[in-house]
């Protein structure tokens, strides 16, 4: 699946019912993880909307590709070796303040100005979901 059609996928997810958490987080492990059944979505949904809907604190879109990025490469035993998981973690969250201009919810809507039916997040997470793609694509042999 190219990276486009990610993008969309996790804008139709959120246009479809998910928050960005949820949308972005379910769309990079179904895509990337070799068991992506095994993994719960509602992990996600207390990230909605900048921690609990407060459109406040750091983006959901943002968290949610962290849950992913944990997922894919975090650690299951104490003491194991997480750096490809920060790696990844810190090169999505500088691509995504690069690309956004921050990662608190509130300075993010801000900046998106009036919008109808969190049209403007939903392309938001769309984008976000790109960023981590290219991310992730660095990564395969």
């Amino acid at each position: 699946m190219e990276k486009e059609e990610l993008e969309k996928k996790a804008f139709d997810y959120f246009n479809n019912g998910f928050c960005c958490s949820e949308a972005i987080a379910k769309t990079i492990i179904d895509h990337f993880a070799e068991n992506p059944d095994g993994f719960p979505v509602k992990v996600a949904s207390g990230f909605c909307g900048g921690i609990g809907r407060s459109h406040e604190d750091i983006c959901g879109a943002l968290t949610g590709g962290v849950i992913a990025a944990g997922y894919l490469f975090g650690r299951m035993e104490q003491g194991k070796d997480f750096r490809e998981a920060a790696r990844v973690v810190t090169a999505f969250r500088n691509a995504f303040r690069a690309a956004f201009g921050s990662t608190n919810c509130a300075d993010i809507l801000e900046s998106l100005g009036e919008q109808e039916k969190y049209i403007k997040c939903k392309e938001l997470t769309g984008r976000a979901t790109g960023l981590l793609v290219d991310i992730l694509m660095e990564k395969k042999p």
